[in-house]
């Protein structure tokens, strides 16, 4: 059964770890080219996302309240129940992981994720890690049998994406990380997509300003 990409600590340290080396090796010959659609069933929804998180960070933030009040040295962080904050970063997260088509072309040097409505993630498996950019630094590296990129920009966001893909290839998961410096937590949002030939998708999507997206499905609409 496929199980969505997870983000673990490793991740936050692949790019030490692969800062004089190249992107590391496919070691378990894992294939991600093809035509993927988002699958809107099995990904998850942002708003959901976010309450949860702000569920989370205030259950956190109570308990370290109760310890400071009983005598505990901890530190307690009032944005941790900054419940703004959390929408504004979970909003950050949805439009970074909005793409719905994705179009991969992977060669055993490199890969390139094509993302509508975005630019493309590239990753040449054999160029030291990171790379300097205009507005920060970003880096790839295979963490066993899932890829991950890390976008660092200059202004304390960082992005992590990290991709992995089912063994029967019907299904494929990118979890977006977004992380910012002058918060205590990190928002992620996994987005499952599932291959289609183009011009026979399951789903007929349209962006307006009104709307946002608008997807259709066998003559039905949802947003």
């Amino acid at each position: 059964m496929f199980a969505p990409a997870r983000l673990s600590l490793a991740i936050l340290l692949f790019v030490w770890m692969s800062a004089v080396q190249g992107a590391s090796a496919n070691r378990h010959g894992v294939d991600f080219s093809g035509h993927w659609e988002l699958d809107y069933q099995m990904s998850d929804h942002p708003n959901e996302k976010i309450r949860w998180l702000y569920t989370k960070a205030k259950s956190e933030y109570e308990r370290a309240l109760e310890r400071a009040r009983n005598g505990a040295n901890v530190r307690v962080d009032p944005r941790g129940y900054n419940y703004q904050s959390i929408i504004g970063l979970g909003r950050l997260a949805e439009k970074i992981a909005q793409a719905t088509i994705l179009d991969i072309e992977q060669a055993e040097d490199h890969i390139v994720i094509k993302r509508n409505d975005d630019f493309s993630l590239v990753c040449d498996f054999n160029a030291p890690q990171p790379t300097a950019t205009p507005v920060g630094s970003e880096a790839c590296t295979w963490l066993e049998d899932q890829l991950a990129f890390q976008i660092e920009l200059s202004d304390g966001l960082t992005v992590y994406h990290l991709i992995s893909i089912a063994s029967n290839r019907e299904r494929m998961s990118i979890a977006t990380t977004v992380h910012v410096s002058s918060l205590p937590y990190p928002f992620t949002l996994n987005r499952v997509y599932m291959p289609y030939e183009p011009g026979e998708g399951m789903y007929n999507c349209e962006y307006t300003i009104a709307k946002q997206t608008t997807c259709t499905l066998g003559g039905s609409e949802t947003e």
